[in-house]
């Protein structure tokens, strides 16, 4: 190896362990949450039972792990022929051929759903909107936040918040949700067991 690509590797290396240094105070934020992540899960779990729902949307970036929580989520599910469903909601295009994530909660969810909602950079008042409206149809609604979004704690019923900035939020929220996902099989599992 050259020692030009010997100091490239090093910098390389140090980008890495920056990076992971970084998320450590995401990373103990979802530690002090554990037990209500575990409880999420297990009301998730019930909700699948009564063939509820769970719906999820996010803001900007935040969409993509509202959408990989559904999708992780009806992976998870045995699949019995159940009426539960896993759906993510998300603002439409310019054809407006869905309609705002409000407009699609209020039309869709009913009482004793789940809607869960991400936000690691700002809050769209579409969000706060669709809050709301799960709030008024019934639902329970969770919320993980940033520390630029962490307002939106005030607009549902619980919030998870992990006080820091976006990008190092985003990932918490991802490991938040597959962790969710997790406890959600488990409490499957244990109910089956029954």
């Amino acid at each position: 190896m050259r020692p030009t690509d010997s100091r490239q590797n090093r910098h390389a290396v140090d980008v890495v362990l920056g990076h992971l240094g970084e998320i450590g105070p995401a990373v103990a934020a979802l530690r002090r949450e554990s037990s209500r992540l575990a409880e999420w899960g297990e009301e998730l779990a019930r909700v699948r039972l009564r063939g509820g729902s769970v719906f999820a949307a996010g803001s900007d970036g935040s969409a993509h792990e509202a959408q990989r929580f559904t999708s992780e989520l009806a992976a998870h599910d045995p699949r019995d022929g159940s009426a539960f469903k896993a759906i993510s909601v998300s603002k439409s295009g310019n054809d407006g051929a869905r309609g705002s994530i409000s407009d699609q909660i209020r039309g869709q969810v009913r009482r004793g759903d789940i809607v869960v909602l991400l936000a690691a950079k700002g809050i769209t008042d579409d969000l706060r909107e669709a809050a709301a409206a799960a709030k008024a149809a019934g639902a329970r609604v969770w919320a993980l936040t940033g520390k630029e979004s962490k307002d939106l704690a005030q607009a549902v019923n619980e919030a998870i918040c992990i006080d820091t900035d976006p990008p190092h939020a985003e990932e918490a929220h991802l490991v938040a949700v597959l962790a969710l996902c997790e406890c959600f099989d488990d409490a499957m599992r244990l109910r089956g067991r029954g």
